[in-house]
This record gives C-alpha cells, structure tokens and sequence, in this order.
C-alpha cells in the first residue's frame, strides 16, 4: 500500500480494505485487487427485515417452490414474486426469508431487506440508495461507499462474493419493485448468494417467475379466523360457530389477502359483532369497497397505487372493460368498447396483465378482472363516465354481441344463408360457446341502456344455438328476460314472440332444479340491468322454488336477498311478500322463533301498505308455524284473525285454507264437533271454487280425524272422495295415498275385498309416477289383509313383490316389515319351516337397524313357528330373548303372549309323554 506508513485500528464489526496497485480518491475506491475483512454479523438495524404476519394462510406449494430456490447449490437465479395488488407478496418472501433462515440456517450470513417503494412516486427508493444502506449493514465504513451507482455495485457484490467465500451465504429481499433500474444494480454476481424480488410488474429480467393468484376458500376462512384468534385470543369462535357467513364473506373479498386481512381487522376491532353484519355490509357490489377500509389501509389504496401508473390509454380501456356483463372479454369485444384496432386492444390488455390488473383467461385473447379490481374500475368509469363516451362504448358492445350473435346463427340449422363472418359452423359454434355467458347477460344489458328492442333482437338470435344445445336454463332466462323488454316497447309481435320462447324454454326444463338454474341466470341478467325489482321478484321465484325441493336453508338465503332489494326499491308492500315467504322458508327449515320474528316485520309492512290479503296469508302462516311449535292457542288465534280477514274481503279459496287448518288445531284442543265443522266447510269452500286440490287435502285430514274417533264409515267416504278429487287435480301421489287410507280404514272395518281394491289401486297411482316406496307399502298392506281373508296363497304372491319393490327402493331397512309380513302369511298357511326362516331374516334386519322392538316382534313370531315345529329348545330361546324386550318397551300385552308360549314350552319339556 503506497503513501501508507501504518494501518489505522479499525472497529472490530468494520471492513478493512487492503488496495494494492491502486487510488483512493474522494471516497471512491479504485483498485484491481480489494480485500475484505468480514465484520461478525450484519446489523439488523439497517437491513434487518420487517416481522412475518402471524395470520399467514395457505400457499403452502408457493412456499416449497421458493424455498426450494433458495437452497445451497442450486443455480442461483433471482426469484421474481408478482402479483395482483393485495395478494400478499411481500408476506411470502418474509415467510420463505424466515423458514430458510431460521429453519433450515441457509443465510449464515443473514438476511438483507430493501422496500423500494417503486409504486409511490414520493418515497421512491433508487438502486444507489438502496446499495448504500446495504454496503453499511455490511459493515463498510460511510468513508469507504463510493458515490457512484456503478462503483457501489461492484462494491456491492465484491463485498457479498468475500460473504460467500466464507461460507456466510446472504439473502436479499428486494421489495416492491416497479423496474429493471431498481433491482439489476442489486444482484450478485457470485453463485452462492440466493435474491428474493417482490413485483407488481412482470419484470423483464433473468429470474424464476412466481405469478401468486387469490387463496383457496379454505385458507381464506383460515385467514379470517387466524386474524381474530391472534388479535383477541383463542376464545374468538366466530368463525366456527358461523362459517357460513365466513366462507360468504371470504368470497365477498375475492379471496384477496389484503381485503380479508382488513375485514378480520374489523371484526377483530368489535369482539361481539357477528360475522352476518360482515356479509350484510359487503354484500352490496356499489359499496362494498368503502366497507373495506381500517385507519390508513385500504383496497383501494392498494389498486390506486397500480392504477396512478398507467397511461391514458391503458386507463381509459382498463375503465371501460367492467361495462362487459361477463366474467370475462374478448380482445375484440374490449376493441368494440374502446373503438380501437384489435391488434391495439391487445397490446393495451397484455401491458395491463404484465401489472397484474387484469389476467389472462383460460384460452389466449380472454381477459378477466379480479371481482375487487372489476368494482374499483367500475367505480373509476362513473367518474370518467363524460371523458371516455361510456354510453357510446355500451352501444359498440351490444351492437357488436347482437352482430356476432346473427352472424354465428346463420351457420345454424334451418338458416339457408350462412354468414361470411364466419369462415366454418365450427368457428360460429366456438364464438358462441365462449361468450355464452356475455350474451345471456348482455339480453339485460341492453334493458339497462334502455335498449329493449335490441333485448329482444339478442334473445330471438340465441334462440336456436340454446335450444339446440340444450341450454335449457340459460334459454329460459333469456326468454323469461326478453319478455320484461318486450312489454317495455310496447310491441305486440316482440311481446308474442317472447312468449313462445319462453313455452319453449319450460319444454326443455325437465325439473324443478332446472327451472331453479334458469331463475338464477335470469335473476344475475336483471342484476346487470340494475333491474332491482325484477332481480327481487326473479330471487323470490328462486327461493321459492328450492322450498318446493326440501333445499330450505338455501331458500332462506335467496328469499333474504329478495327481501333486502325490495327494501332497497322502497316497496314495503312487495317487501313484506318476501318476507312472508322467508318465514315460510325459516319454518320449514325448523328455525320457527325466526320465522315468527320474520312474520311480525311482514305484518307491519303489509298492514302500512294496506295490504289486507297479504296479512291475512301472514296470519295462516303464523298459525301453521305456532301450530308446529305445540301452541295450539296461539295458532287458534292466528288462524281467527286470518279467517276474518278473508271472509271480510270474500277470498273464499283462502278461507278454506284456514278452515282446514283451523279443524286440524281444534283437534289438538279436544273440540272434536268444531274440528269436524270446520273440515266439512272447507270443503264445501273448495268445490265451491273447483279447488280440487284443497277438497282433497280437506277431506284428507277429516277422514283421518274420523278414524281416530273409530267413525269409520265416515272416515272411508272421506278417504274415497279424497282420491277423486286428487285425480281431478292430476295429483297421483296425493290420490295413491288417500287409497291408501281409504284401505286401511276398510281393513279396520273388515271389509276386505274393499281394503284390496282400494290397496291395488294405490299401487297403479303410485307406479305411474315412479314411487316405489308408496307402492310397496301398499303391496304389503294389501299382502296383509289377503291374509285376514284368509287368502293365503295369494297374501304370499303379493307380500314377495313387495319385499322386492321395497328393498329395490329404500334398501333392506324398508322392506323389513314387509318380510315380518311375509313370514306371517306363511306361518298362517302352515307352512311353517319357510316362516321360520323368513322370520329369522327379519330379525337380523331389525337387529341391523337397531330397533329392538320389532326384532322382539319377528323373534316371537319365529318362536311360535318353531314350538309349532317342535323346535322347541330353539322356541324357549327366542321367547326368552324376547320377553325383557317387551316389558323395556312397555309392550305388556305381547310380553305376556311370550310368557305363555314359553310356559307351554316348560310345561311340555317337564311332561314328556
């Protein structure tokens, strides 16, 4: 070292440099040959990294892959973290950073942490900054940084090769890059040290790529319950006592880290708020990004920091993609919105997917938006809504739509003249099916730009491609759309021919489940029409529908949706319809406290609406619902006020309903002359007004009331007339099970060719419309009383057939009663080897299921059969089995039947002959 008589004493934790044949000159180190010192560690005060969120969830294959990156003696490539705003890519590399350090001790030499600020104009951190901070946490004297960038780098990375020569491996975080100038300066260029850059940006540099999408569902509800668990303790179980509302709510946010970090934050902030506030408060589109802001951080804040970066034309196309109905665009449809070239619109959507501001589809040109960035570019477009043409932009599009739409149906059969807009049926067929989904929607698009001629155009030229494919539900709703914008205009020929679609459509339903699909798509059309009282009454047809199909907690929530719009529309009237069927749907779902609770609002708003019909509905439903809960008074006076509703306002069918219903809690009362009296009216109200369906149901429960009061003659006619007006109504199920009683009652009167007819004819009812259960009860009972008559060859033949037609439709469970039948007759027929057996079978069965009275049942009858066959060690046995049975189940009469078939067993064995 020239010019130099002493060394001076350097810290210990400091670099001592050693130049030879070289300058030092004004802090810039110049040299071919440096020498580092390397202090004991790297201060953590300068480069330490910021602490990992306890409330880590998911990405646990991310998590592999980039640790695996990291590890000792693989190339060492940089590895680039990019993704959406909000997806959480700065928290992975901490949480790789820390598992390769502190887990597995990769970094000997520690971990260095930059946040470059590369989105935020005025914190912009540069590579020259960033090295300075760097070269002094490694211990570099302020003295000895060059003030060059070049001159720092090669310091940087000289002073990190002299780190991995001493087997002191160094991790780089490099945070929050906006571009190539930030990161390149920073990257060693030795082969040991190991980088970690974090992006919103693809960035055009040699690294691994990690592009990190949403969470899963199940790792955002983890998200949601970490959050609260690590804020409040473990004691917060709201997410596991609700996780409905949390899987809703996760969905709500996208499953965005960011947003669901929020929202934990805010429930966190208020231990005794449910997380149904949480989903009410997001439910609706328009505010749901004001809901999700705590202090400083907010969503929004996240996307404006990409957006502030675009330029005009990037922004304006990135505005105008939401007006598309779609979950997702073609790059010609975003050139129809933008009015610009397609090879334009392309370009403009690939520099957006390099920001991770829209993503591309599943096949090359489509183009989606993350549901959060959808509604803050929406939000975006109201505000340039003049500057950017919007209304112009939604004429393009729907033009463009109802275009492609005739184009491609003119490849369709009967169409004589194809169109050259498309080459092949192949291609038309393709376009098609890939904007299905826009299509349907853009049918209430065209309604929102009050366009309903254009609704109506769209709708009649999918008609062929739906009904073709056999789209029934997405042709129903387009139909069932078209027909709203159809008696809008006016047209009596477009009114005419949305009719005939809509016949069309229902043919091709072929269930209720199918219908309920159709609704829902067609309820999403009215929705992007901001169509907010057909949405209503569209959820309400939902909600009602699923009631229909047992699916009563999903009819709850399509009901609260129709409910909460119609609020929103300010119609207390309608809105107190949907509640009425909510507290139906709430009843029938066993909640009845809510029901009721439900049933009180409605009663409120029909009543300030003057809605005298509808309370009356109300007060019916009220009494079935307090009627359930075994509070007949309750009902009585429910049912009270709704009868003098509809009598004051002569609703004769609806006075019958509650009179039905009225008879059946009178006779909970005991009040057995007033239950017949008010059975009997409703009846002569239902033929009265040709209700076939209510004279049936009438008659049903007065023949069974009958009965109960050993009236039987009475009880039969009522079950006969039953039948009749069931098959008036063309309900075969309903008329195969008042046969059914209407046998049943012959039986107990002994007249059994009539029980037999009646049995038999229950049987074609029920076949005819596929209920084997209904059938081979039927079959048994017919079986049955075949035997009473002594008809024994034939109760066997028949109780055979419904042994197999039971156990073919609900398994050996159901049809084990029918074999205890079965081994009756045989028994009865003196055939009693084969009863033997076939009581046996009938135990197991019993055993199987668990139902300990009937196995005691069939083992006393296997036990008469076999003392009849002189078993009788085998008969003692299972009379003996049987006795404490019976006497548990309070069963004295048959107890007492074993006990003396098994005394007459003792009395034999001890008196042989």
């Amino acid at each position: 070292m020239s010019s130099v008589e002493r060394e001076p004493e350097t810290p210990r934790d400091s670099v001592f440099n050693v130049i030879s044949d070289g300058l030092f000159l004004n802090a810039v180190i110049q040299g071919r040959d440096i020498t580092v010192q390397l202090p004991h560690r790297i201060s953590p005060a300068l480069a330490g990294p910021p602490p990992c969120s306890p409330s880590f969830s998911g990405r646990e294959e991310e998590l592999h892959e980039l640790t695996r990156g990291l590890a000792p003696g693989r190339e060492p490539i940089p590895q680039l973290i990019s993704g959406l705003p909000g997806a959480g890519k700065t928290e992975i590399a901490l949480q790789v950073a820390i598992h390769a350090q502190h887990d597995r001790g990769w970094f000997a030499g520690g971990i260095l942490f930059a946040d470059m600020q590369g989105y935020d104009e005025s914190r912009y951190v540069t590579a020259e900054q960033t090295l300075a901070g760097f070269l002094r946490a490694l211990a570099i004297p302020p003295e000895y940084i060059p003030h060059g960038l070049e001159e720092r780098s090669r310091l940087f990375r000289t002073t990190l090769a002299a780190y991995a020569k001493h087997k002191r491996r160094i991790l780089l975080i490099i945070d929050n890059v906006s571009s190539i100038d930030q990161v390149q300066p920073l990257l060693p260029s030795d082969t040991a040290n190991a980088v970690l850059i974090t992006s919103r940006d693809s960035l055009d540099i040699n690294a691994r790529r990690h592009s990190l999408e949403v969470l899963p569902s199940a790792a955002s509800v983890n998200l949601l319950r970490s959050v609260l668990k690590n804020t409040n303790g473990v004691d917060d179980i709201r997410v596991e006592e609700d996780l409905d509302a949390a899987k809703e709510i996760a969905r709500l946010c996208g499953n965005l880290p960011i947003a669901l970090q929020i929202c934990g934050a805010l429930l966190a902030d208020f231990p005794g708020r449910p997380l149904t506030s949480m989903k009410q408060a997001l439910s609706q589109a328009h505010t749901r990004l004001g809901h999700l802001e705590r202090g400083t951080r907010t969503v929004t804040a996240a996307f404006d920091v990409s957006y502030r970066r675009l330029t005009e034309d990037q922004a304006r196309l990135f505005r105008l993609i939401p007006i598309n109905p779609g979950a997702d665009i073609s790059s010609r449809a975003a050139a129809q919105l933008a009015a610009i070239e397609e090879s334009a619109a392309d370009r403009l959507l690939e520099d957006l997917a390099r920001m991770h501001l829209v993503e591309p589809g599943e096949t090359w040109g489509r183009w989606r938006l993350h549901d959060l960035i959808r509604l803050y570019a929406d939000n975006l477009g109201g505000e340039f809504r003049v500057e950017d043409q919007r209304d112009l932009a939604l004429g393009r599009l729907l033009d463009y739509y109802v275009h492609g739409a005739h184009a491609a149906s003119s490849h369709l059969p009967p169409s004589p003249t194809p169109s050259r807009y498309f080459r092949r049926q192949s291609d038309a067929l393709g376009w098609l099916e890939a904007e299905r989904s826009n299509l349907v929607l853009a049918v209430g698009l065209a309604i929102k730009a009050g366009r309903y001629e254009v609704s109506c155009i769209l709708a009649n030229e999918l008609v062929t491609f739906l009904q073709q494919r056999r789209y029934a539900d997405d042709f129903f709703a387009v139909s069932y759309t078209a027909a709203e914008a159809a008696n809008r205009t006016g047209n009596k020929l477009l009114e005419e021919e949305a009719a005939n679609n809509i016949q069309k459509a229902l043919t091709q339903l072929e269930s209720l489940e199918d219908a309920i699909k159709g609704f829902i798509t067609a309820a999403s059309v009215f929705s992007e029409a901001d169509d907010l009282r057909n949405e209503a009454a569209t959820l309400n047809l939902v909600g009602n529908a699923m009631s229909l199909t047992g699916r009563f907690e999903e009819a709850v929530t399509f009901l609260t949706a129709s409910a909460e719009l119609y609020r929103e529309s300010k119609d207390p009237n309608l809105e107190g319809l949907a509640l009425a069927s909510l507290g139906e749907a709430l009843s029938s779902a066993d909640k009845p406290g809510e029901a009721i609770d439900v049933y009180s609002d409605s009663l409120q708003l029909l009543q300030r609406a003057g809605d005298f019909h509808g309370m009356g509905l109300v007060l019916g439903n009220l009494g079935l619902t307090r009627q359930r809960m075994n509070q007949p008074i309750e009902a009585l006076q429910a049912f009270k006020s709704a009868l003098a509703i509809f009598q004051e306002n002569n609703s004769r069918r609806e006075e019958g309903k509650v009179l039905n219903n009225l008879g059946v809690t009178l006779q909970s009362l005991g009040a057995s002359r007033e239950a017949i009296d008010c059975h009997s009216r409703a009846v002569a109200v239902a033929r009265e007004v040709h209700d076939d369906f209510l004279e049936g149901s009438a008659l049903i429960d007065l023949g069974t009331y009958l009965r109960s009061m050993s009236q039987l003659e009475e009880a039969a006619d009522a079950f006969a007339d039953a039948a009749c007006a069931f098959e008036r109504a063309g309900d075969d199920r309903r008329k195969g099970s008042a046969l059914h009683a209407e046998g049943i009652t012959f039986t107990n009167l002994a007249r059994y060719r009539e029980a037999v007819d009646a049995y038999a004819r229950a049987e074609s009812a029920f076949r005819a419309i596929g209920d084997g259960v209904g059938e081979g009860m039927s079959l048994s009972n017919r079986g049955a009383t075949l035997r009473s008559w002594k008809r024994f060859s034939e109760s066997i033949e028949v109780l055979t057939i419904a042994v197999d037609v039971l156990s073919e439709a609900g398994g050996r469970e159901l049809a084990a009663p029918a074999i205890l039948q079965l081994g009756g007759s045989l028994a009865a027929a003196g055939r009693n080897e084969e009863a033997v057996r076939v009581f046996a079978r009938a135990a197991e069965e019993f055993v199987r299921v668990g139902d300990r009275w009937e196995e005691a049942k069939a083992l006393l009858a296997r036990g008469i059969a076999l003392q009849s066959v002189g078993r009788f060690h085998e008969a003692a046995t299972d009379l003996s089995h049987t006795i404490p049975i019976f006497n548990e189940e309070g069963d004295s009469e048959r107890a007492a039947m074993a006990r003396l078939h098994l005394d007459d067993i003792l009395k034999r064995s001890s008196n042989p002959r």
